[in-house]
């Protein structure tokens, strides 16, 4: 984790669950309330008007007495609503499913011959229809209805599926009903294209046509997933490229470093710079790192955060730290966070500023040839991560932030599953550090302000930046 950088985290860890219980809504709530006061960052900042937290209490107690408990989850996230952070979560735990041992208990069998559905699909000429893989499936996709088509497994892993069951279902409506490895069923939208690329946007899968009419190499299937899932880089017109980044998760860490150094040289000799950062809620710091060398002009200005010491947050760096395998690949970072341990276990209950330091700054290597301006395209979608390259960008010199103001998530962050939460049948995130930009600079449920606001009116943001780039219009 980098230190003058802010992170949203989610560490999973295993507790000893022994030594809880499925609460009931009362229990829930108590153990709830008790988590919140003790553990969360913001807690006595957001708390001051004591009165009305205090009856906000009073009142959701008595609700909890007169309700089932399976109508509990509304209440429990009125209370977590009251602190309006939305790094603070609680979700229901799914209970984690036993090793399926025979697939076809729940498993719909489509009637086909699957060799003859081999030869005759040589000769369909319906986009759809044909035999499709990825890395876990290969599915034969056959036309039931004028309007619907089924999917149904030829190959997959046998723990889960055996031949013919039905995978999917597609809707001339462009929807799906999708069966996942447990079985559940999940719906969505979908998308084809004609060089044959299916993908399911809701739960980012995709299947490559096979038979017939195989186009797609690796390369075309990986840059098509990426566009789809929000990641390209493109010129707009001879003077400016734009680069889409909808989403700082984890899983795409790679996908952007990957995009980034696949496009080197476009950046560098583009003259203008449009960072399309819309409806991107966060992630990790990690995966914008590679960006910052073409929009900085100077060193990092950042000011530092500081860690409440709670034995949840303790026991959590000492269970990452002994999920790390590779003991001598991560050797710094285990040192650094026992370091870590050492401060929160010292200082228990206070904040600790692993630092040191109010105001850290950090120098990037910058690359030699890079865009003389740049526009990053905000929403009020752009959170946490997102809105962390935001402060680092708006230092630059030839940066400006376009459109409206963000979400405004990142006072309190670095939130953990607080996997010690007292109930088992609920789970809770929530941050560990609270910024020291605050009480003087807070952007919860504020925002980052735009430096150019785009009103209600323009309908192509990307045109309008292309004209403020270029002709110096708006």
């Amino acid at each position: 984790m980098k230190n003058f950088f802010y992170l949203l985290l989610f560490l999973f860890t295993n507790s000893a669950f022994a030594q809880q219980q499925n609460c009931n809504c009362s229990q829930a709530l108590a153990s709830l309330i008790a988590k919140v006061e003790k553990e969360y960052p913001g807690f006595t900042e957001k708390t001051k008007d004591t009165l009305t937290y205090n009856n906000l209490k009073v009142n959701l107690k008595k609700e909890t007495e007169t309700i089932n408990d399976e109508n509990c989850l509304p209440i429990l996230q009125k209370y977590v609503a009251y602190f309006k952070d939305r790094h603070i979560w609680l979700l229901p735990r799914q209970q984690p499913q036993n090793t399926i041992t025979d697939v076809n208990t729940k498993s719909e069998i489509f009637k086909i011959d699957i060799k003859k559905f081999k030869k005759d699909i040589l000769n369909s000429t319906d986009e759809l229809e044909g035999i499709w893989k990825n890395d876990a499936y290969e599915i034969g996709i056959k036309r039931i209805k004028p309007n619907e088509y089924v999917g149904f497994i030829i190959s997959a892993d046998p723990k889960y599926w055996k031949p013919k069951e039905i995978k999917f279902r597609l809707f001339g409506d462009r929807t799906f009903e999708y069966v996942m490895q447990d079985h559940s069923q999940q719906k969505g939208t979908f998308t084809i294209d004609a060089q044959g690329l299916l993908y399911f946007k809701e739960i980012l899968t995709e299947l490559v046509k096979q038979i017939p009419n195989a186009t797609l190499s690796a390369e075309d299937i990986t840059n098509k997933v990426s566009e789809l899932n929000g990641f390209y880089c493109k010129r707009l017109t001879n003077k400016t490229t734009i680069i889409k980044l909808s989403n700082f998760s984890y899983p795409f860490v790679a996908t952007i470093e990957n995009l980034i150094e696949k496009n080197r040289n476009v950046l560098q000799n583009s003259e203008n710079l449009i960072i399309d950062l819309r409806g991107n809620g966060g992630g990790t710091t990690d995966a914008f790192q590679k960006l910052l060398p073409y929009i900085l002009t100077n060193p990092i200005r950042s000011v530092g955060t500081e860690y409440l010491s709670t034995p949840s947050f303790i026991n959590g760096l000492k269970k990452y730290n002994a999920s790390l395998t590779d003991k001598e690949k991560h050797k710094e970072e285990i040192a650094d966070n026992e370091r870590k341990i050492k401060s929160l276990e010292a200082n228990p209950g206070k904040y600790v500023n692993f630092s040191g330091n109010l105001i850290e700054t950090n120098t990037i290597t910058l690359e030699a040839k890079s865009p003389k301006q740049i526009v990053f395209l905000a929403d009020n979608k752009v959170a946490s991560s997102g809105e962390a390259l935001l402060f680092i960008a708006k230092q630059s010199k030839k940066v400006k932030i376009m459109g409206t103001p963000t979400s405004g998530v990142l006072d309190y962050a670095n939130a953990y599953f607080f996997d010690d939460f007292a109930c088992t049948n609920y789970r809770l995130l929530m941050p560990t550090y609270r910024s020291l930009r605050l009480p003087n600079y807070p952007i919860d449920n504020i925002g980052i302000q735009p430096d150019i606001f785009i009103d209600k009116t323009v309908e192509d943001w990307e045109k309008f930046a292309v004209e403020y780039l270029e002709h110096g219009e708006m």
